[in-house]
């Protein structure tokens, strides 16, 4: 079974309680199966949760504040990267170039879900240009929201560089195999 780590649980939670007042976040909560509602509420950071757990966590905060619409699952992605990067003294962090920091992201990607596989398919440091590509992850179409700019502020986190992710295709929309990823960095 699919699983990922549960600081994408904690950090959903925090960015949940910050958006919804406490009746609000109970609301959401009694939306949700009950262990989905548990995990999300009382989840540890270093456990191993189901997939299909953050696709219902998706799903209800993609209709409960987004009125169906999944883009406002976009900053979600900002926020779960901080909390598994968080404690890193980002200052050593920043020194880290693009390339290898782009190089890393399969690695980083692992350590917090044991499901699909990012790959790098290149890397032009001149141009400041990579392409990624993720294959083999069963998230949903909901999860690219969310991807992006967890890819986004990873890289910025570890280069100090001004990022930009764009989504050049998708599986979901598109079929195929993956999506595919295109990363810019100034």
């Amino acid at each position: 079974m699919a699983s990922v780590r549960g600081s994408a649980f904690v950090a959903i939670s925090q960015w949940l309680s910050g958006r919804l007042k406490s009746e609000g976040y109970r609301g959401f909560l009694s939306q949700m199966r009950p262990p989905v509602a548990r995990v999300l509420s009382k989840g540890e950071g270093w456990s191993w949760y189901p997939l299909e757990y953050l696709s219902e966590v998706y799903e209800g905060i993609a209709v409960h504040l987004g009125n169906g619409n999944g883009k406002v699952l976009e900053n979600l992605g900002s926020a779960i990267a901080d909390a598994e990067l968080g404690g890193a003294p980002r200052s050593r962090l920043a020194l880290i170039p693009m390339p290898r920091v782009v190089a890393r992201i399969p690695y980083l990607w692992s350590r917090f879900k044991d499901c699909g596989e990012f790959k790098v398919l290149s890397v032009d440091e001149r141009l400041r240009h990579a392409v990624l590509v993720i294959s083999g992850y069963e998230g949903g179409s909901l999860h690219c929201f969310v991807t992006r700019t967890w890819l986004q502020r990873v890289c910025g986190l570890l280069s100090g560089s001004k990022v930009k992710v764009r989504e050049r295709s998708c599986r979901w929309e598109e079929g195929g195999d993956g999506c595919c990823w295109e990363v810019s960095w100034e």
